[in-house]
């Protein structure tokens, strides 16, 4: 049984120790006491939407639902984490069906006036391009949505997308010697103060393993995390947002912060997935680049949807 039919036969919690609610959070993990007017910006992490082919779950109209909820809380951008339509399990026939699943999220995302970046996560991934085999998946929406690698600033806060789907030997997850190459060379050209902000899907760092299933193993996240880590260890950075488990979960080891973003769409449009609402973690930046965060359940009812 893998751990997402586990879940949702099980429904187990995970302790209130990693499960934060709507608790604001700073990096260096006391409550928030900041007032949102010192805020010099706040960004949305909205990951795991899965927009599905069928539209089952009216997962279109959740997904309006919450970036109309980001726009009114005045954020200046959305950053996906991932997972944004189902298209890796599609055959080679279902190539226009797969990129018409694409411009459909597009469609939904431009309704909002919200600057927007675009992580991949491993749902996002399909495997054919113009009728031949794409061995990794990264080209539909590489050519779609963007790089899957890329970096960007944003009011003095250095934003860096990593590809957390890159296999190593073994075929596991991982961020890759080529691409650990190009994080070191961008982060040595903004140097060790500028605040820091990752973003990848596959998380770096999870507890759900141990607390969930009593287990120590590293299936459903980077491969990697260790050489990552040394190498972010030198410079400023804030927060590593991740994706792909579908719960909210913030972990710090020594002073780095790793927070799960749980999911726009919690149990894939169904309900909530242990406890973890619909929603998106709200991350402010405040004048002194202190950041706090919070998870915000933006209303969605699947019950009633």
């Amino acid at each position: 049984m893998n751990r997402k039919e586990f879940l949702r036969l099980s429904g187990m919690l995970l302790p209130a120790s990693f499960m934060t609610g709507c608790a604001r959070r700073t990096e260096e993990g006391t409550s928030g006491k900041k007032a949102l007017a010192g805020d010099k910006f706040s960004f949305a992490f909205f990951t795991d939407v899965h927009l599905n082919q069928g539209n089952a779950g009216d997962g279109d109209n959740g997904l309006r639902k919450a970036l109309a909820d980001a726009l009114e809380r005045k954020v200046d951008f959305v950053l996906f984490g991932g997972d944004c339509v189902d298209v890796d399990h599609m055959k080679k026939e279902d190539e226009r069906a797969a990129e018409a699943m694409y411009v459909r999220f597009k469609g939904i995302v431009s309704e909002f006036p919200l600057p927007v970046h675009f992580t991949m996560g491993n749902h996002d991934r399909f495997y054919y391009a113009d009728g031949e085999s794409d061995k990794t998946g990264y080209k539909m929406f590489e050519r779609l949505l963007g790089p899957s690698r890329v970096s960007f600033d944003h009011k003095g806060i250095h934003f860096i997308i990593l590809n957390s789907l890159e296999p190593d030997e073994k075929g596991a997850y991982s961020v890759g010697p080529e691409q650990l190459e190009w994080l070191r060379e961008d982060l040595e050209r903004i140097g060790g103060k500028t605040p820091v902000v990752v973003s990848l899907h596959v998380p770096m760092l999870s507890l759900y393993y141990p607390v969930v299933e009593g287990t120590f193993k590293g299936y459903d996240m980077v491969a990697d995390t260790k050489r990552v880590v040394d190498l972010l260890g030198g410079y400023n950075v804030k927060v590593v947002l991740q994706g792909h488990q579908h719960i909210h979960e913030e972990i710090r080891e020594r002073n780095l912060w790793f927070v799960t973003g749980g999911a726009i769409s919690a149990s894939w449009w169904s309900g909530p997935l242990a406890e973890t609402e619909e929603g998106y973690m709200l991350v402010h930046v405040a004048n002194d680049d202190s950041f706090t965060w919070e998870y915000v359940d933006y209303g969605w009812d699947a019950s009633k949807s």
